[in-house]
């Protein structure tokens, strides 16, 4: 069983309205606050707060339990937003696959969890490339797991989830490999570098300066585009650190929007 108490605790307190002397109890809400008794979050008096401390030592015996190879694992925590949504990201070297020639890839399993409402109990697939730590964004039904904001896990489900992630990591990297050996046009990268970016000129051009990094390094490959947009989503430069966890998610959840764009180019 994993520690218990290497999780921090969240606690709930109730909220205040005041007028001049007049002091009222809010009865829709209550406040969420970290253990230096800090708000993290305002959430509805049914919300019922997950707490990482029961959760995710049920998900660390779901990966002991897996048929994964655990030698050498290694376990990571981070929080974002005063301790208001967590990741824990395993990475398993034993299962370290190529790319291409000199260029390897480690599975990696991510587990995600708020006590803010913004995000339910979930797990997702990845890897991450040694050569740079780029994070390798993965998107596959079979290898997620997501579960309503409950303290007890489905065990047997998440297990079975787990049995699949093996399988879908490998088939990624296959998918990389052919990424390594499909060469694009630089008006193909730009177009999927115009869906990534939206209305930001700023971030254009930084995908458009990276990929000159990756394609000198790869070629003007799909694998050099993938790794641009993985480039950004893991390393790029942060608004606010305290708050990177979130952001990084969210920038992987962009990335994942424009895989299938990829995906039709080693079909065609």
């Amino acid at each position: 069983m994993e520690i218990v108490n290497e999780y921090p605790r969240v606690y709930e307190q109730s909220l205040f309205t005041k007028k001049e002397w007049i002091q009222k109890t809010v009865e829709t809400h209550k406040a969420i606050v970290n253990e230096a008794r800090e708000p993290i979050a305002v959430v509805g008096k049914n919300y019922k707060v997950v707490q990482d401390a029961d959760v995710m030592p049920q998900f660390h015996d779901v990966i002991m339990k897996s048929n994964l190879d655990k030698t050498g694992m290694t376990k990571k925590i981070s929080y974002s937003h005063n301790g208001a949504k967590t990741k824990v990201v395993y990475t398993f070297p034993a299962h370290e696959m190529a790319v291409d020639v000199g260029d390897f890839v480690q599975l990696q399993i991510m587990v995600l969890n708020s006590c803010d409402g913004t995000w339910k109990f979930m797990s997702m697939l990845g890897a991450v490339r040694l050569a740079c730590m780029n994070g390798q964004v993965v998107v596959d039904a079979l290898s997620s797991y997501s579960a309503k904001h409950t303290s007890t896990l489905d065990t047997d489900i998440a297990i079975a989830k787990m049995e699949t992630a093996l399988e879908v990591y490998e088939a990624n990297v296959k998918l990389w490999q052919q990424y390594a050996k499909t060469g694009i046009t630089n008006a193909v990268a730009t177009k999927v570098f115009e869906q990534v970016a939206g209305k930001s000129d700023r971030l254009q051009v930084l995908l458009e300066e990276t990929f000159l990094k990756y394609k000198a390094e790869m070629g003007t490959t799909v694998w050099a585009l993938f790794n641009t947009l993985t480039d950004w989503s893991t390393h790029a430069k942060f608004k606010n650190e305290a708050n990177k966890v979130a952001t990084i998610y969210n920038r992987e959840a962009k990335v994942r929007k424009v895989l299938p764009l990829l995906n039709e180019m080693i079909a065609a």
